[in-house]
Formats: C-alpha cells, structure tokens, sequence
C-alpha cells in the first residue's frame, strides 16, 4: 500500500522547470556475439531505483518532503532519493562508448543510434546497437624474441590457447591469452614478467574480415640505450614468515620488529618474541606455518606457490590478512651476469581474535496462534592447541506451542541441544599424506552432540558422533568425507493416544522406534561467489548410508535376526540397527542486477530408501518442509506428506522419506539500513513405499499437479552488515490438504490457518 502511495506522488515535483526526469533506459542488441549485459555497463546515466522496475519507492520519499526547511522534511530527503536529471550530453556519450566497446570485442563498424523521447517533464531514452559481421582469426604465428626460453610449447599448444582460428578477432581474449601465457611465465621463474610483454600485430588485408594474427614476446628493455635483454630468471634466496604483525604497533614504533627471534623450520624462518624463552611458546607451531607454506627455499620462483599458500594461510582461519612480498637484492650485492638471480620473500601475518561468541534465534506465529522461538549461542576458539585447531562449542534451546491433535489444545514442546566439534587442519591418518596435507588444505573434523526433545506425545533423545575429512581442490570444489557417521537415538517415551494414532500405519510406527545408525557420509560442494560477480551458485551432493557393514559382519557370522511382528532385524546392544540410502541435491543462486535488486532462488531434492534390516527411515532421518527458511506459508513439519490431511489424527505426522521445494526471493533496497523482498515457495513431501498407508502421502507422478504446496509472501530485513533480522509473512496459495478446494482464496490470506509470521536472523537460503 506503501509503494502505491509513493508511487502516486508527483515524480516530478522536484524537477525544476527546464529539466526532465530520466524516467527509463531501453537498449536493444541487433545481431548475435554480443549481449546487453556487456553493454548495460556503459550507460552512464542510471534512473531512480525502482522496485520491480515501477515503484520507486526512494524517489517517493523525497517527493513526499517540502520545501520547510524542518526535521521531517529532512528526514524524508535522507531516506529518499532525489530525482535523477537527463544530462543530455550523456546520450550521444554513451552511444560512442557502445560503438567503441563493440569494436573492441570484433565487431568494428557496428552502427549505435540514440533516441530521447520527451513526455511532459520525464524523458525515457532508447539506444539501438546493430552488431557488424564479426572480425575473424584466419591464421596464428609467433614471434618469440627471447631465445633462452627452453620450453614455449605452453605458449604455442592449441588446446592451452585462448586464441582460437575462427574464434572473434576480440581484444578481451587478446589479453586473457597475454595475461595466461605472463602468468605460466611467473610459475617458471620469471618473477618480473608481466602481459606487457605480450603484442599482437594483425593483418587484415586477407579480406573477408579475416585477421592474420602474430603474437610477439618482447625482450625486456635495457637501461642507457643499450639493446634489449633477455628475461631473467630469480630464485627464492630466503623465505621470512611473521604470523603475529600488527600493522597498527609497526606504524606507531619505529623499533616494533627490533628484539624479534628467529625459529629455522622445514628450511623457513619464523619470528616471534621471545621464542628462546622457557615460559614463551609461539602463538602458532612454526611446524604449521611451514608445512601449509609452499614457497620452497633455493628453488625458482613459482607463482602458483606464492598462490597456493596464501590459500592455505587463509584456510588456517587464523589471519584476518596474508600479506606476501618478495624484495629486490640488497644494494651492492653483486649479481650474476647469467643464471637466476636470487631474491628474499616475506610472509607478513596479522592474526585474528582467538576466541568468539556468536548468536542467533528465529521467531515464529501462525495465523491459528501457533508460537515457537529457538535460541543458540556458540564459543569458538580458534587456536586450541596452537596448531590452529578449531574449537567449537553451542547450545541451542527451543519452545514451541504445538496442538498434537486437531481437536486439542496447544501445548508445550521443548528441546535442549549441545554440540562440540574439533577442526584439525591436517589429515589425521596413520599413513604420511604430505602431499594432500600442503596442496588441498586438508581438515578433520572430529565432533559430538546431544540433543533432549520433550514433547506432549513422546520424549526423545539423540547423540551423534562423528570423524572425517574435508578438502578443496583449486575448482571451487569442497569435498567432506565422513567414513564413522553414529547416531543412538533413543524413545524415552510415548504416549498411548500418540501409539495408537499412528498403529495403524506400521511404517510410522516403526519410525518412532530406538535405533542405532552407523555409516558413512559424503559430500561435494561446488561454490562461485565472489564480491563482484552478479551470478553466484551454490550446488551440493550428500550420499549418506547406515548399517550396511553391519548387516554384511551379521550376514558373513551367519547370526540370526531377532523375530518381530513387523520386519525381523538384526541388533546392537538390544537396539535395532537402521539400514538406508540417502540422496540430497540442493542448487542456490543469487543474480545481483543491480546494486538495488537481486533475485535469490533455491532448488533442492532428497529421497531416502530403507532396506535389509531397517523397514522404515528413522524419523530423525526423514524430510519435512515448512518453516523460517522452507514454505513460509507453513510453520515448521506442519506440510504434507502429499495430499495427506491428519484430520484428528497427530498434527505432527508430517514427516517422509521424500521431498522437493524451490524457493524464489526477489530482494530490493528500500532506504536506510531497510531492505525488502518478494518470495514464492513450492514443494512438498511424500512417502515412497506402499507400506506407508497415510492416504494421499504416496508420491505419484500424476497427483503431483494437486499436491504441490505454494505459498508467496512478503519480507523486511534490517541489514545491520554483521546481523540480518528478517522479518516473513507467508501467505498459502495451494494447499493439497485442504480437500476439495486446493487454491486459497486471496480473501483468506490474512485469515487464521493460511499464514504464518517468522522473525529470524541472516537471510533464507543465503550463499
């Protein structure tokens, strides 16, 4: 109601007489080769920001002040956004940059027209691009003047090549290929060879807008007069690591590095204050330092080194920033006339606050007086035993009112949970991995939790331990491998009405039983993300399996499995071993459009399928949806299974061995601190096995239309930088549990039972 108000405001008000609004961009691409996201950039003037291109609801706010020089009109111009004025000069301006960028990319005598088109006091701009026939590459020679060069196949090799034949005569490529060949030219020691060195010459008297392009490699130039000179070749001499630098102490005293000792490890020196000290010990191991260092002492220099370990400096999580130099030889020092010349690096380390606290919690109210809040606080040391091992201690607590059946009251549900993890940046294995243990930055995870539910039905409580692995590779690629993966889950109690609500479906019933889990997990993460990039991904794959070396040990020993009127199994200590296969596959997505506007999507599936010794998923184990950062149109396991509706029947039997959801967020700048968003949430989840007799919880490919859950909703966060409080209204669409009537009528959107109200922390789904 807002935005409309806003956006009825005169935009003009503040125009002055002579001027008009830039009220609208257009730019269209004729001809392929060349996108508009390329070209957008270049447009220099930009319009007010507009939510979802109409409502601009900053422009609004500033229009909405006087001329009264007071505290309210103020604060409105500091909230809002003034109008932003044609500069016609610009127009023309761009359209020579358009035509120039496209000419620069191999599209030369490509023809920018542009159109301003005035409509009382607001003025909408249009620029058309019609792309010429592109400039191709017909041929590729080389001229490599620096004789001494060895090996120049990495220069030449067409499957190494930026530079294809037929490829776009595109000057971005020019120099990505002369960046690529100076940077495989710094891994072979030539410390001071830059793209600069690197020059094209083209031909294109070949006609048919063919180029014949040569690539030259330029000698280095030579001082005086004197004639070019060969590239030199420089040597890592000394390698100096300083992991405790403070640059505020180095720059207000003069003598802050005198007194400083020296520990020789792996080849390095290391410094520190008073290493020679009994009482004094490093804040770091020197043995870390030089293990995660890749640099090697009396070898050339190799700038994937120097770049590999400032990742792995970086992957210590102990330096807030890693700073890697290497100085010129002293004055005076007498250089070879041939061979390498050698060179002194420094490692400078700031460390980071060994020790933190961090919280977080989320809020939540249904339309039908549904409450629930969660509260976690976190400890985390980042250095326990100085070998930068990660200490990490939470609590979490959570209250909940839930009605366990349709016709009862809401009552109260509590949890307790506590959680310990180690991180070991190294692999602990019996065997010598230094190879994995300095290139992938390995880590072992060693953790523990517990967690106590009380609720009205039943009383439950869950350990877990687990050990495992994680590394990266230099893709973006994150592997975690877990091979002891253990939950006990035990049923302190339940109740007889809970009992006899779910004795008809044995498959729940056997759900809600004591189990032992033991198994294996594995994980792969690809992550692009960065500051500056407008599309960022988050994909990940989880491959979890329980029991299967037990029922094999129990199998080959030929013991028997103890009888039951459901599944015959076999046990661990009195407690039946689950047996299962779970696969999860989750996509997120941020596409940034502008600095005001972004549109976040998530995509996620996971199936779970029991076998051998278990006949259903450990509830602990199965999916469901709805909640804070699910179907906000729903509290949390309050959707699905499928069409399935409880009727009088527990309220919480909304647990399966399937799901699928996609979520989408349109997020925009609003004024201040204040950022809005849009979002739409489908999905659901389902049973997969017949044994499963919750009529409509089957998932079936032909009632996926009907058992669809959406909702849409409306979103406010306060983005404080180092906290986001969220705000979400979720409002139902589609419902498959209401019968004979699947889509809401919008007049209840705001009524009781078809919404849901979450405050929480960070924002859903984020990368």
């Amino acid at each position: 109601m807002l935005g409309f108000l806003l956006a009825s405001c005169s935009a003009t008000k503040h125009v002055p007489q002579g001027e008009h609004l830039l009220n609208s961009q257009h730019l269209k691409v004729e001809g392929k080769g060349l996108d508009k996201s390329a070209l957008e950039p270049l447009i220099r003037q930009q319009p007010n920001k507009a939510i979802l291109g109409y409502f601009r609801l900053n422009l609004g706010l500033y229009n909405l002040s006087s001329e009264k020089d007071n505290w309210f009109n103020r604060l409105l111009r500091n909230m809002g956004e003034p109008p932003v004025l044609l500069d016609s000069l610009q127009v023309p301006s761009t359209a020579v940059r358009m035509q120039q960028y496209a000419g620069y990319r191999g599209f030369y005598n490509s023809q920018v027209s542009d159109t301003i088109i005035y409509h009382k006091r607001k003025s909408d701009v249009y620029y058309n691009v019609k792309l010429s026939e592109p400039y191709r590459i017909s041929s590729i020679s080389y001229n490599i003047m620096d004789r001494q060069l060895a090996d120049t196949s990495f220069i030449v090799d067409p499957q190494k090549r930026l530079i294809k034949v037929g490829g776009i005569f595109d000057s971005d490529v020019l120099k990505a290929e002369g960046e690529r060949i100076a940077a495989e030219m710094r891994k072979r020691g030539y410390y001071q060879f830059y793209d600069a060195y690197i020059r094209y010459q083209a031909d294109t008297s070949v006609g048919g807008r063919g180029v014949n392009l040569k690539l030259l490699l330029l000698k280095e130039p030579a001082e005086a007069g004197n004639p070019p000179r060969n590239h030199r070749l420089f040597y890592v001499d000394k390698l100096v690591i300083n992991p405790d630098y403070n640059p505020e102490e180095a720059l207000s005293d003069p003598a802050y590095m005198v007194g400083w000792d020296t520990i020789r490890e792996h080849g390095v020196e290391v410094l520190c204050h008073r290493c020679d000290s009994l009482k004094e010990k490093p804040r770091l191991k020197p043995s870390v330092l030089a293990i995660n260092n890749l640099i090697k002492v009396g070898q050339l220099y190799n700038e994937q080194d120097v770049s590999y370990t400032r990742a792995n400096m970086n992957n210590l999580r102990q330096f807030k920033s890693v700073i890697i130099r290497f100085d010129d030889p002293p004055a005076g020092l007498l250089l070879p006339d041939s061979g390498p010349i050698p060179m002194r690096g420094s490692l400078i380390l700031s460390p980071m606050k060994q020790q933190s606290y961090t919280w977080g919690g989320e809020v939540s109210l249904s339309g039908s007086g549904l409450f629930g809040c969660s509260l976690t606080g976190s400890y985390q040391h980042k250095n326990l035993f100085r070998g930068a091992e990660i200490l990490d201690v939470s609590l979490t607590g959570a209250f909940q009112k839930v009605q366990v059946y349709a016709d009862s009251a809401p009552e109260n549900s509590y949890e307790l949970g506590a959680s310990v993890s180690l991180n070991i940046p190294r692999f602990l294995v019996p065997i010598n991995m230094a190879f994995y243990r300095s290139v992938y930055s390995p880590r072992t995870q060693i953790a523990v939790s517990g967690d106590f539910q009380q609720r009205p039905d039943y009383t439950r409580a869950l350990g877990s331990f687990t050990f495992g692995y994680s590394w990266r590779n230099r893709k973006r690629m994150t592997y975690i491998f877990n091979p002891v993966d253990m939950d006990i889950i035990n049923v302190l109690k339940i109740t007889d009405a809970f009992k006899a609500s779910i004795e008809d479906n044995p498959y729940m019933l056997s759900s809600y039983q004591n189990a032992f889990l033991l198994g294996s997990t594995t994980s792969a993460i690809y992550i692009q993300r960065g500051a500056n990039l407008r599309r960022q991904y988050h994909i990940r794959g989880d491959v979890e399996l329980k029991g299967n070396l037990l029922w094999a040990a129990y199998k080959a020993f030929g013991v028997t499995p103890q009888p039951d009127t459901v599944h015959d199994h076999y046990e661990v200590w009195g407690t039946s071993f689950a047996q299962f296969a779970k696969f999860d596959l989750s996509f997120t997505g941020l596409y940034t459009f502008s600095p005001a506007n972004a549109v976040a999507i998530r995509a996620l599936g996971g199936v779970g399928i029991p076998y051998g010794n278990s006949y259903s998923l450990p509830f602990d184990k199965m999916y469901y949806a709805g909640g804070a950062n699910s179907l906000r149109g729903w509290q949390i396991r309050t959707v699905g299974p499928g069409s399935y509706s409880p009727d009088s029947s527990n309220m919480m039997n909304h647990l399966a061995d399937m799901r699928l959801e996609f979520n989408a967020e349109y997020r925009f700048k609003l004024f201040w601190k204040l950022e809005g968003a849009l979002f739409a949430d489908v999905g659901n989840v389902w049973a997969i096995r017949r044994a499963d007799s919750r009529e409509g919880a089957l998932f079936r490919l032909q009632d996926l239309p009907q058992q669809i859950a959406v909702d849409w909703g409306l979103g406010l966060r306060l983005n404080l930088s180092v906290l986001i409080i969220r705000l979400d209204y979720g409002m139902r669409v589609h419902d498959p549990a209401v019968q004979g009537a699947y889509f809401v009528q919008p007049k209840n959107w705001f009524s009781n039972g078809f919404n849901s109200l979450f405050i929480a922390l960070g924002y859903p789904f984020a990368l």
